[in-house]
């Protein structure tokens, strides 16, 4: 999906920004990525090359006027970065994840785009942030069927490392080789990675790349599927338990899922044992030995929900015939699920929304699986199979970026962002908690609301309308970017009430005096 960069215009902290013409190309596309991120939406394009997470940080610092103070105990990021990249800058895609993970925004690669070496590590980047005690900053990064996130080792091309032997000697370039390898191997501990994934790239050459395309490689990679309904990827309960044990044994064993494909010693076994607590379980034979790991099962009490399993690897039965669980997974659809233990919320498996991917089968490529979580996907971002035509807007606005279903433009240092999309666009957009900001009352007029108000961080000004039409809606956000602390003068409130007036979609319009 291609973006157009912005031209920033600025005056005080709206920066002028030119970008080299072999850097990526890096723009704002919107204020609401989708119903599981309603949050600003950037996307990266291009080589990762020296600049761009300077890039990055002008055009955040500009355009997220609420951070942290915007984000509850529920957890959530601050934005959202889509990426679509053939590599570059090694030390580059390391700056950007930090970058990332400081700023808590979160990564996705979406259907169709391809993230390759210094890219895919600026990808591992992806954070959230929850107020909740225990929690704080979290991984939230995201890759859709259909798309490519591949790594390799860092490597020199043959003129540079020979240019390395002239200069340093062979004792020397080797030298480098190794500490950009030691570098690496740190940097993707901290970023939570699975060790079969360092093992799977240092045997990469330089054509070569390790491509996430199964379950699997997303477990290895503490990479999820975007947030979707846990039904719309299982097609049977017991296969999708199995998948799940499979991946806890890896958790359990520190290996890789498809070693634990010959642990299973029976078929599917309805209660097949029983906990103190929780009752029936129902599951997988994997041994018999005392004071050891006994099955996999899931409990037939959360079987009953609609995605809210409890599965667990569960030892064998004690002196009071009960099996007491070992290493965890809970799925939960809109709480945090997470599989096995730890303290630190960066080292865990642990996701806002459910671990989906967790469910399917093993070494099978994501996309040829065909399931409905695809189409959930698509509904999750707002897709429509033909999206409305965006609002008519005030004729004055000169329009800085577009795509089918956004646009960005600006009068001056007053900002207007597009957003078309499905119905839930609007409701999710009307259900927006208010925290960070100060906010009048919504005013609703029949299939539309106005509301305005200020972000208490920074003083911003704003107003945000909807329209919304059978199954197509529309979400407008006017702000005022002067700078920290700096509301609206009364000259920018007159000019954003005339384009809120002005706007229409499809046939709504604000009723104004």
């Amino acid at each position: 999906m291609s973006r157009i960069a912005l031209a920033l215009a600025c005056a005080l902290y709206c920066l002028l920004l030119t970008v080299p013409a072999r850097a990526a190309t890096i723009s704002i596309v919107s204020m609401h990525y989708s119903s599981g991120h309603p949050v600003p939406h950037f996307h990266y394009e291009g080589s990762t090359l020296d600049g761009d997470v300077k890039t990055l940080r002008d055009m955040y610092e500009t355009f997220v006027p609420c951070r942290l103070d915007c984000i509850g105990p529920d957890g959530g990021a601050t934005a959202v970065l889509t990426l679509n990249g053939i590599g570059g800058s090694y030390y580059e895609g390391l700056l950007l994840a930090d970058f990332l993970r400081e700023n808590h925004i979160a990564t996705v690669v979406e259907r169709g785009m391809r993230c390759y070496s210094a890219c895919a590590f600026g990808f591992l980047g992806g954070s959230g942030w929850s107020s909740q005690e225990g929690i704080g900053t979290y991984v939230d990064r995201m890759v859709e069927p259909g798309s490519v996130l591949g790594f390799h080792a860092p490597y020199a091309d043959e003129d540079a490392f020979l240019s390395a032997i002239y200069q340093r000697g062979a004792m020397g370039a080797q030298g480098q080789t190794r500490d950009s390898l030691a570098l690496m191997v740190k940097e993707l501990v901290k970023w939570n990675v699975d060790p079969e994934v360092l093992f799977k790239m240092v045997g990469m050459g330089p054509d070569e790349t390790y491509d996430l395309r199964t379950a699997d490689d997303l477990y290895l990679a503490r990479v999820a599927l975007p947030p979707t309904p846990t039904s719309a990827w299982i097609t049977d309960l017991p296969s999708a338990v199995r998948n799940v044990c499979a991946r806890l044994l890896a958790v359990d064993e520190r290996a890789s899922p498809i070693e634990m494909i010959d642990r299973f010693l029976s078929g599917w076994t309805p209660q097949i044992g029983s906990t103190a607590l929780l009752g029936p379980i129902s599951g997988y034979t994997l041994g018999d030995r005392p004071l050891d790991i006994g099955n996999c099962a899931i409990t037939d009490k959360s079987a009953a929900t609609d995605g809210e399993y409890e599965i667990a690897l569960y030892f064998t039965p004690g002196i009071d015939g009960t099996n007491a669980p070992g290493t965890s997974f809970f799925n939960r659809q809109n709480g945090w699920s997470s599989a096995g233990t730890g303290g630190n919320p960066l080292k865990r498996i642990l996701q806002k929304g459910a671990l989906n991917h967790y469910f399917l089968p093993l070494g099978v490529d994501l996309d040829s699986l065909d399931l409905p979580g695809e189409v959930a996907i698509d509904r999750n971002r707002y897709n429509l199979r033909l999206p409305p035509l965006l609002p008519a807007m005030d004729e004055q606005l000169g329009v800085d970026a577009t795509t089918p279903t956004s646009r960005v433009s600006h009068i001056g240092n007053v900002w207007v962002f597009e957003r078309v999309g499905t119905a839930e666009l609007y409701n999710t957009a009307l259900a927006d908690a208010g925290l960070g900001r100060t906010m009048a009352p919504a005013i609703f007029n029949g299939g539309s609301f106005f509301r305005q108000g200020t972000y208490d961080s920074t003083g911003a000004s704003f107003m945000s309308l909807g329209f919304i039409e059978g199954d197509a809606s529309a979400v407008i956000d006017i702000i005022a970017l002067n700078g920290p602390g700096t509301a609206a003068t009364p000259e920018q409130l007159r000019t954003m009430n005339a384009i809120a007036c002005a706007a229409s979609f499809l046939t709504s319009s604000l009723t104004c005096s």
